[in-house]
């Protein structure tokens, strides 16, 4: 069976897809990522191949600027959030959309498995042929963003003679019963973190016992975004406690750092699922793949989320008493909420239990069947 995988150009949103993407294939099955041309060394280095459906682009170019090239004001409320999500994962469509359909044409798939965000183009182009189609989550908090693509994609669903986006014939989600239901009736899988392959450090591999040690990320997208001067201030305002300090951030934003504290056992870019295992607290932006990085390895969490972050679910891990929330505004109450990750072993056996929760979920190669089903059921154009 031929399975065409499509993401946006964003590692948040191609991760969460990949240990299912690695289980279709090692279940016999050919599968191919269609994405645009600027991602192709993020799929090559996940050990799939990739067919480009546009040419080069960055999220911040449909995200940021309207089709005629404004500038977009930024969002206030998480209510503008979502819509403005919506609206540039619509652009995003649009720009892929001739591509997608020039690929599924000549590739020919059975199946379609398209993450929660940049599925429209392969959707519509599905539906257009016949194919079935799977809707994969990101993880908890994936926003509602079907009318606001919808809406922005009009013209192109209207080219194709189809009056709306057409609905998923299987529906994943990867969040764990506790974080409350992505899509309501979805087939429930276990989230699997994925990190790139590579080198893992050696300190990662070694521990002070008498020091904890805490990671601390903003994520790949806010320190581009401007968020560089608060990482800065978090890494130092952490630095106040007896603790050794792992951040996470691009290479190439390091030196804009500034002098990091002695405690800085490294920064750069890290392979999460290469490095947690070595950690004893996280604190981070509230990213869904970060949390669930941390969930899968029973971490507690500082989580500083801002807007568009998965409330609900943050508010949902605090209440169970696995992680303790923090408001952007206030960075000065970060360190003694560390400290009570590290001292309260309340925190980390809660963790635990959602850890447990994640493993007892199906797995991706449990999933496989039902990705074949959706395959056997439709009948393609050709």
């Amino acid at each position: 069976m031929k399975i065409l995988v499509t993401t946006g150009p964003a590692h948040p949103l191609y991760y969460p897809i990949v240990p299912l993407a690695w289980a279709l294939r090692a279940a016999g099955h050919d599968v191919l990522v269609g994405a645009p041309e600027s991602f192709a060394e993020t799929v090559r280095g996940s050990g799939l191949p990739m067919a480009a459906v546009c040419g080069p682009l960055q999220m911040p170019e449909a995200m940021a600027r309207h089709r005629d090239g404004t500038p977009i004001t930024p969002p206030r409320t998480d209510h503008e959030a979502t819509v403005a999500v919506g609206h540039g994962f619509g652009r995003l469509a649009a720009r892929a959309l001739e591509g997608t359909t020039d690929l599924v044409e000549r590739w020919q798939p059975d199946v379609v498995l398209a993450e929660a965000y940049s599925y429209a183009a392969a959707a519509a182009v599905a539906a257009k042929n016949g194919i079935g189609w799977v809707k994969h989550s990101v993880g908890p908090g994936d926003l509602d963003i079907d009318t606001w693509v919808a809406e922005e994609l009009a013209p192109e669903l209207a080219q194709l003679g189809l009056d709306r986006l057409p609905s998923p014939d299987l529906v994943l989600d990867n969040c764990p019963p506790l974080l409350g239901e992505a899509f309501p009736g979805a087939q429930p899988m276990r989230y699997v973190p994925y990190g790139e392959p590579g080198l893992v450090p050696g300190w990662a591999l070694r521990r002070d016992r008498n020091r904890p040690r805490v990671l601390v990320t903003l994520g790949s997208v806010q320190p581009m975004a401007g968020g560089l001067g608060a990482l800065g201030e978090l890494v130092r305002s952490v630095s106040s406690l007896d603790v050794e300090i792992v951040v996470a951030v691009a290479d190439v934003l390091v030196p804009k750092l500034g002098p990091l504290p002695d405690s800085v056992i490294a920064a750069g870019w890290q392979s999460l699922t290469s490095v947690l295992p070595g950690c004893d607290a996280v604190v981070h932006h509230g990213g869904p793949g970060t949390m669930m990085a941390c969930l899968c390895e029973g971490l507690p969490q500082v989580i500083i989320p801002g807007i568009g972050k998965p409330l609900d679910a943050i508010a949902r891990l605090v209440d169970f008493g696995a992680a303790c929330q923090v408001a952007p505004d206030e960075l000065s109450r970060v360190p003694k909420a560390c400290q009570a990750l590290l001292d309260e072993p309340g925190y980390r056996r809660q963790a635990a239990i959602v850890r447990d929760q994640i493993a007892a979920q199906p797995s991706p190669a449990e999933i496989v069947a039902a990705i074949e089903q959706v395959g056997a059921r439709r009948k393609p154009a050709w």
